[in-house]
């Protein structure tokens, strides 16, 4: 998808690169199944130390920033129910995906117990289920209508205040 509003597009490229730690998190779950992971595997300490670095600092971000900037302008606009719906949301996952970056950053360093593992897999499959109908969500609600509000002087604002807060 491509969405000619630069904040659009950078918001859904954000989308993109969650959806990829997501789907890496699901692997290692369907892979796992009732054994633990070995930490020491390439491919699993590559998708923990990405849930552990970017699941709690860039959805933050993210969040962060289409709540402190997107919703305010579309309240103001006189449409305040996507931006309450999606913060209720965000109020869930940014504590769902702050536990499961803890959990991948003790698993690095201390591996996988049996009862760690349990908690993290359902941590996870929580996060990645919610997760993926949000992004769903803002893909097909908020992001068309920030192509249809946003006017090029906004746009160029909004998004080189969403570059600088990287």
């Amino acid at each position: 998808m491509s969405f000619t509003c630069r904040t659009a597009q950078l918001l859904h490229e954000d989308h993109q690169a969650t959806v990829g730690v997501i789907e890496d998190l699901d692997r290692i779950i369907a892979r796992a199944k009732r054994s633990l992971p070995d930490i020491n595997d390439p491919a699993v300490k590559a998708t923990l130390t990405k849930a552990a670095a970017s699941i709690s600092d860039e959805v933050s971000r993210h969040f962060s920033f289409e709540e402190d900037e997107l919703f305010t302008m579309l309240e103001e606009m006189g449409d305040a129910q996507i931006g309450a719906h999606l913060r209720e949301e965000h109020a869930i996952l940014l504590p769902l995906g702050n536990q499961v970056a803890s959990l991948a950053r003790a698993a690095l360093s201390e591996g996988f117990s049996e009862i760690a593992w349990k908690e993290f897999r359902a941590k996870a499959v929580e996060l990645i289920e919610r997760m993926i109908t949000h992004i769903q969500k803002e893909e097909m609600a908020l992001l068309p209508v920030l192509e249809e509000l946003l006017d090029p002087e906004t746009d160029l604002a909004l998004s080189t205040a969403y570059n600088e807060s990287h």
